[in-house]
């Protein structure tokens, strides 16, 4: 058995990629491509030269613009989501407080000092729970807004590459 060269080798792989992205219509392959979850489309650059063509190929860049503004849509629309139940939890927590504190206002001064402090105690306890529950909520938000903001850096690099690629074409 001979052995392949680095070379031979090389060359069947390309044979044997531009075989298999030759069978389907550019038009697929464009489908395809925009539906590929990746995080940075330019990364597909890479693949192979076939790919590279497509990337920029304003029916793909259409295709994923549409997708990318959907994608950045839903997730604005679930950081507003839960903006809004931490507003609602925030504005709950206050509520909370105050009623505890005027119960405690309202116990008679009789009671003994360990009920008085088991109380209190209490108290701090949901308010804790209720700290807890914002904090959650908080760090949520935070990372729906880390990936709408990854989303756009993203779509800003990829349009930059392509108008440099479509100025670089026309001139």
């Amino acid at each position: 058995m001979a052995m392949m060269t680095r070379k031979r080798r090389r060359m069947m792989a390309e044979a044997a990629a531009a075989a298999a992205t030759a069978v389907l219509p550019e038009e697929l392959m464009i489908e395809i491509l925009a539906r590929v979850r990746v995080s940075n489309p330019l990364q597909l650059r890479c693949v192979c030269k076939r790919w590279k063509s497509l990337v920029v190929d304003p029916q793909f860049v259409k295709k994923h613009l549409y997708k990318s503004f959907s994608d950045i849509t839903d997730l604005a629309s679930k950081a507003m989501e839960d903006m809004n139940a931490f507003q609602l939890q925030l504005s709950y927590a206050p509520a909370l407080a105050e009623q505890e504190q005027e119960e405690g206002e309202e116990e008679e001064e009789e009671e003994e000092e360990a009920r008085s402090l088991v109380n209190e105690l209490a108290q701090l306890d949901n308010m804790l729970v209720v700290v807890r529950s914002l904090k959650g909520s908080l760090e949520t938000i935070k990372v729906d807004v880390q990936a709408i903001k990854d989303r756009v850096k993203c779509l800003q690099s990829f349009l930059q590459i392509y108008l440099k690629t479509v100025s670089s074409s026309s001139v």
